[in-house]
């Protein structure tokens, strides 16, 4: 059985602005399960924009997919392309998860891909991400910019 769940939180779809925002969703919860299942969990993110003097709250946000090549992708406090800016994130014991053979599991916290980070606080302590099963593979990104 494949099963798919998706949890958007707080999110902007193609380009946008958060501003002057809080954005919370703590021990939010996002659960997929099935060989083939993904759980895609987002939690204060801008797609092409501005995410500015915002506060993002995701501690205890979980998201886990269970199954063999089960793929589980969480994003807290994040944007793609554009400027965050006087922003702080709390995304403290966020767990996320992808079990079973060839599963992979994504966990991207105050992270900016092709744009820039100013005056940017984050509060990730026990954040944890994990990947297990044969040939599973784990990444975690925590005040990356790239």
């Amino acid at each position: 059985m494949r099963t798919k769940a998706f949890q958007h939180i707080g999110v902007t779809f193609g380009s946008g602005k958060i501003l002057n925002s809080y954005v919370g969703a703590a021990d939010a919860k996002n659960h997929s399960w099935g060989e083939g299942s993904t759980a895609h969990q987002d939690i204060g993110r801008v797609t092409n924009g501005t995410m500015d003097n915002v506060k993002v709250y995701a501690a205890g946000a979980h998201n886990d997919a269970y199954g063999k090549n089960s793929v589980a992708n969480q994003r807290i406090g994040t944007l793609n392309g554009g400027t965050m800016k006087d922003v702080t994130i709390y995304a403290n014991n966020a767990r996320n998860t992808a079990s079973g053979e060839s599963s992979s599991a994504t966990q991207e916290i105050g992270s900016v891909t092709n744009g820039t980070m100013r005056k940017v606080t984050i509060f990730a302590d026990n954040a944890t991400n994990t990947a297990s099963g044969k040939n599973s593979v784990a990444e975690q990104k925590i005040g990356v910019v790239n």
